[in-house]
């Protein structure tokens, strides 16, 4: 391969297009004037086989290149070399079936530069491997020989002889892409290296983390949905339960009432007491009116305390008999609150009524000690002597009545705070258990309803007169039938398909009042071919 033309344009101290032609194969010589460009056109060649030292093309930097720098209105330099490939075997590589090959540099005041090969873009490592192929190294120390240069190369060691060697073989460029893909290779494993460390050290633990969690999860979710399980066992467990509980409180409600009954009557023939002995007091009074004088108003007044102290306890056992109505209406309103509470809060909650109930009656026979002292006091006044029969005068007796009726006063206030407690206590628990009964009544009800669509689901299959063996016939007759229409309406669209263009009618009425009832379609639909 060698050079067949060179064109220069604004390169140096060309500032028009230069074509020289007509190289010779082994020996070209450029002769002229001083100062006529002949070094320009070395520099050329140089500048188009891609030369780094610009020192050897006398400049310092690209922009020199172009034609006084830009400042004469030429602001880029562009030198094409046309090579004549003769030899293609030892040509460039990828060009065997090119005859010549043109390569072009050029550059612009500004930075750009570009390479070119047939007009083609191309990089500035690809221009350097195609030159390398043909032992071309314009970077190569010993590739242009200056004047006064030749005594240096005759004095040259033996690694600068072999280095001239390796670059007139062509060995020099595979050494350098040796060297290029060793350092490729070092950064790639060090690259490795620390993906490597990376993995090691912050992906793989955070990979194990993360199955752990998976782990964790899946476990917790099985632990959740077991949970849920139990949750709704428990719940239906609570509910049977409660619907225990519920029945025996009914019945415990029904003693209560009976109890409640008795007490009422006890009540009634208590009142009826009563009212005989306040009758006999006044009868005693106007006896005694009528017999004694001075004595009988001291009597009198005794009487008067009597009938006070009387007063007093008829009032605190009427008291005690209201709380003890207002309990009973309690008593009643607990029989629906029963049902939500827990065993141990039931029998708190009936402990406290049996209490209830046993202060009232304690209550109750006070009242009606009152009633029997007050009696005996009556006839001892009657006998002319203030001292019952436990040797207690009047004063000491009247005292300890109204101690008695001061502390019946404070039992009656705190049973009303109990009762008015119990009360509020009692409509809460009354409004959750209704919300329970609506509840347990709609499935119930739901229940029941299910229930009786299975048992008329179930009756009606059991009536009906079921054969498995005739099920099974009539399935296999069905199939055979539905394979026969199938192939008739197969061969019925292949008749279709075949007289498409004598039996496919359509048409458009001509107007709106036309009668479509009269058009019966094509005549071939009409005529049967024996």
């Amino acid at each position: 391969m060698y050079i067949q033309s060179v064109d220069i344009d604004g390169f140096k101290s060309y500032a028009q297009r230069v074509s020289l032609q007509s190289f010779d194969q082994s020996f070209n010589a450029i002769t002229g004037l001083n100062g006529s460009g002949k070094s320009n056109i070395l520099d050329a060649i140089c500048f188009v086989l891609g030369i780094k030292n610009l020192s050897q093309v006398r400049a310092t930097n690209l922009q020199e290149l172009v034609y006084k720098q830009g400042q004469a209105g030429t602001t880029k330099a562009t030198v094409s070399i046309t090579w004549h490939n003769d030899d293609p075997e030892n040509g460039p590589s990828g060009y065997e079936d090119k005859e010549y090959i043109t390569i072009t540099r050029q550059i612009v005041i500004g930075g750009r530069n570009k390479y070119l090969i047939n007009g083609h873009a191309a990089q500035e490592n690809r221009i350097t491997d195609l030159f390398h192929s043909v032992q071309l190294n314009v970077n190569n120390p010993h590739f242009l020989i200056m004047q006064g240069c030749i005594t240096k190369v005759l004095n040259m060691k033996p690694p600068e002889i072999l280095s001239l060697l390796e670059e007139a073989a062509g060995t020099r460029m595979y050494e350098k892409k040796k060297d290029a893909a060793v350092k490729t290779l070092d950064k790639k494993q060090s690259r490795l290296d620390q993906i490597d460390s990376v993995l090691q050290c912050d992906i793989v633990p955070s990979l194990e983390l993360l199955r752990q969690q998976c782990g964790q999860y899946n476990e917790w979710a099985k632990l959740s949905s077991r949970a849920e399980q139990l949750k709704r066992i428990i719940v239906a467990y609570d509910f049977c339960e409660c619907l225990k509980r519920a029945e025996e409180a009914s019945k415990e409600v029904a003693a209560y009432k009976q109890k409640l009954d008795a007490l009422q009557s006890e009540r009634g023939r208590n009142q009826a007491d009563l009212d005989d002995v306040e009758g006999l007091v006044q009868a005693l009074l106007t006896e005694v009116e009528l017999q004694a004088g001075g004595e009988t108003l001291e009597l009198q007044a005794r009487v008067d305390k009597l009938a006070m102290e009387l007063t007093r306890g008829t009032t605190t056992w009427r008291s005690k008999c209201d709380t003890l109505a207002s309990e009973q209406a309690t008593l009643e309103g607990l029989q629906t609150a029963l049902q939500e509470l827990s065993d141990q809060d039931h029998e708190a909650k009936v402990t406290r009524s049996m209490e209830a109930r046993t202060e009232a009656q304690a209550a109750l026979e006070a009242a009606e000690g009152s009633v029997s002292a007050a009696q005996r006091e009556v006839a001892g006044a009657e006998a002319g002597d203030g001292r019952d029969e436990s040797n207690r005068s009047l004063q000491e007796r009247l005292a300890d009545a109204q101690t008695e009726a001061t502390h019946a006063d404070s039992e009656a206030k705190a049973a009303d705070v109990r009762a008015k407690h119990l009360a509020k206590q009692l409509a809460e628990q009354q409004k959750v258990l209704n919300s329970k009964q609506q509840d347990a009544g709609s499935l119930q009800k739901e229940l029941a309803h299910q229930q009786a669509v299975v048992d008329k689901s179930t009756k009606k299959l059991q009536s009906l007169a079921f054969d498995e063996a005739a099920h099974n016939a009539l399935e296999e007759a069905r199939e055979a039938q539905a394979l026969e229409v199938r192939q008739a309406r197969e061969a019925v669209d292949r008749l279709s398909q075949d007289v498409a263009g004598w039996c496919d009618f359509r048409y458009s009425p001509p107007d709106a009042s036309f009668d479509k009832s009269r058009v019966h379609g094509v005549l071939a639909r009409w005529v049967q071919v024996n």
